[in-house]
């Protein structure tokens, strides 16, 4: 049963993911036998709370923990004060530190995309098909807006012309307005989409998972159905002092999105522990998160043009300019 309480636990955990100074940190001490990982209420907190759970990291330290964080600044106050030194990001919060001067790096990719339209409206299956509708629409002028608006403008619509955005503050407002039928169509994110679906099943209401915005961002670069846009950074102290277990932390990376994405019910069944939302909406969830396990330094050139096709209409998220190419691992 899906309450307006966990649901709302998850969005806000979202949000905290999806803006700067608000993402998950991951504790590491050099000299400590313990690690402590903390994710967000998405999917790729599923393959952090397996590598917890099933030693993976037992090569490199004694005792692994997993937590879902609550404050949605912990990010920004962790990197300034030294506390936090690895951790989970939207790709350009990352490059946004970096460019504002704090010592991290991209450490890998986890997920390439995990936005998508729902819609009442069956028939809806591509951008051309909203023209004229009005969407609901999360987070103005950040990575959401600006990958759906990027979509749009690449199948030539154009907000406030061809279509309509009405703004909210979180997916789970965007959500509370399509189940109450004042909007059609609406932006969310994983796990949010599949539990509005859910839930909308449960109020006798069909909405529809209508299109796929990673899939869609093929027409904006020409290349792959994808997008990278959430993963790992490491501050350069852990880097420094533990390089061994960097690489270990991104092996188990690779070992455990591969395990999750086999055994998806028992990786939510794991993961639901954690996470404040019932395993089989997790479960779910899980085929529409396109988790991977990408090295920065392999993705960089997909990275490189992420970044500046953000940087379009919104230079300040990234900070101003692309990092250095040192900031990829």
């Amino acid at each position: 049963m899906i309450t307006r309480r966990s649901f709302l636990t998850n969005s806000a955990g979202f949000a905290a993911a999806s803006t700067l100074g608000s993402a998950v940190p991951f504790m590491a001490n050099a000299a400590s036998p313990s690690l402590s990982l903390y994710g967000p209420p998405v999917g790729p907190s599923v393959v952090l709370s397996y590598i917890a759970n099933k030693g993976l990291l037992s090569k490199f330290t004694d005792k692994v923990d997993f937590s879902v964080y609550k404050s949605p600044d912990v990010l920004r106050a962790g990197f300034i004060s030294g506390d936090w030194k690895l951790a989970g990001t939207p790709s350009y919060v990352a490059a946004n530190l970096a460019n504002k001067g704090l010592p991290v790096k991209m450490l890998n990719i986890m997920s390439s995309g995990m936005l998508y339209v729902l819609s009442y409206d069956e028939a809806v299956k591509s951008p051309a098909d909203l023209a004229g509708e009005k969407i609901g629409m999360f987070f103005r002028n950040d990575m959401p807006d600006l990958v759906f608006g990027r979509v749009m403008e690449q199948n030539g619509l154009t907000e406030g012309k061809d279509y309509t955005l009405h703004y909210v503050s979180t997916p789970f407002e965007a959500l509370q307005l399509l189940l109450s039928g004042r909007i059609k169509h609406c932006v969310l994110p994983e796990p949010a989409a599949t539990a509005g679906m859910v839930k909308g099943k449960q109020m006798g209401k069909s909405i529809h998972r209508s299109i796929d915005l990673a899939n869609e961002w093929a027409s904006v670069t020409g290349g792959a159905g994808r997008f990278p846009m959430a993963g790992t950074m490491v501050h350069e102290d852990l880097l420094n002092a533990q390089p061994e277990l960097i690489d270990g932390f991104h092996q188990a990376c690779i070992t455990g999105t591969e395990w999750v994405k086999a055994n998806p019910k028992e990786a939510a069944a794991v993961a639901a522990e954690s996470i404040t939302l019932p395993a089989p909406i997790i479960a779910k969830s899980i085929p529409y998160t396109h988790l991977v396990a990408d090295r920065a330094k392999e993705v960089k050139a997909e990275l490189e043009q992420f970044y500046s096709i953000l940087a379009e209409k919104n230079p300040a998220i990234i900070g101003g300019r692309l990092p250095d190419a040192d900031f990829y691992l």
